[in-house]
């Protein structure tokens, strides 16, 4: 009796399984990964879609724990240490919860990364939570969408969107701080002296704003090591930063003769312009 019993329990739970169709998630699982400054940040979530269907304030309500996506919880990976709104992070792996409200949000990064949902969550795992204001986005997103903009060389945005609301997590690297010890060891410390080096220590001096009479100090030395089209290019540049107009274009005048008799017509081309502007800028004093 228990044999055919069991025959016939398997016999319905067959049925049943060729009765159903294999169809696609309705909130597809999403991954990816962009490199911040010297730092990898990876996301994994799964991704709702609207389907008709009003947001926050109904779908998500407001003044409520959300996983920030759909089934599993949402999890953040940092590959080092880093700020989140202007929270220090250490490196690892998080999950990420919010609190939506009307006019304002309740981010979370808790320990637990391996959660489903939020009925595992406990708030004693959370190593931060910090409140951010939503906006209207220009356009309708139906589908929940987590990505990474305004990448610069330490820094970016972390955005939630979905429907009309779009929230912003500034994140901030320590790729500054690491790239200004590794001059400051390589020029001052170890005392290496490669004209390349100190034209690329000026460079990042000279993008980043920083000390201009330091940039110029070590532009020269590279130029009076090593003659360069790229490297003049910079030293009239830096001058030209520092309100020295006459010394600027004689150095585009010496990177342009450099850079035609080595056929660079992209350097040729850029002192152009720049000569162009200086001499009005000289002419108009």
């Amino acid at each position: 009796m228990k044999k055919i019993i069991s025959a016939i329990a398997a016999l319905i739970i067959a049925n049943i399984s060729y009765a159903q169709l294999n169809l696609p998630p309705a909130s597809p699982d999403a991954m990816f990964k962009q490199q911040v400054g010297f730092t990898e940040v990876e996301i994994k979530y799964s991704r709702p879609s609207a389907r008709g269907r009003a947001i926050f304030g109904s779908l998500v309500p407001y003044g409520e724990l959300w996983r920030t996506g759909a089934s599993d919880a949402t999890s953040v990976h940092f590959s080092d240490s880093i700020k989140v709104n202007g929270n220090a992070l250490l490196a690892g792996i998080y999950s990420l919860f919010s609190i939506p409200g009307e006019n304002e949000w309740t981010i979370i990064l808790n320990k637990d990364a391996e959660m489903h949902g939020t009925s595992e969550y406990t708030q004693d795992q959370d190593v931060m939570r910090f409140v951010v204001k939503p906006e209207k986005t220009a356009r309708f997103y139906e589908t929940f969408t987590i990505e990474i903009s305004d990448v610069t060389k330490d820094a970016a945005n972390l955005l939630l969107v979905w429907e009309n609301t779009q929230v912003k997590i500034s994140i901030q690297t320590y790729a500054d701080k690491k790239v200004m010890a590794e001059i400051n060891d390589r020029i001052n410390i170890k005392k290496e002296d490669r004209p390349s080096l100190f034209y690329h220590s000026s460079l990042y001096y000279f993008n980043n704003n920083k000390d201009l009479k330091q940039a110029y100090a070590w532009i020269q030395f590279a130029t009076g090591k090593s003659p360069d089209a790229g490297y003049l290019q910079l030293q009239a540049k830096i001058e030209a930063g520092l309100g020295n107009y006459p010394a600027a274009i004689k150095s585009l005048k010496n990177s342009t003769e450099l850079a035609k008799s080595k056929k660079l017509d992209q350097i040729v081309s850029a002192n152009d312009k720049l000569l162009e502007e200086w001499n009005k800028k000289t002419t108009n004093k």
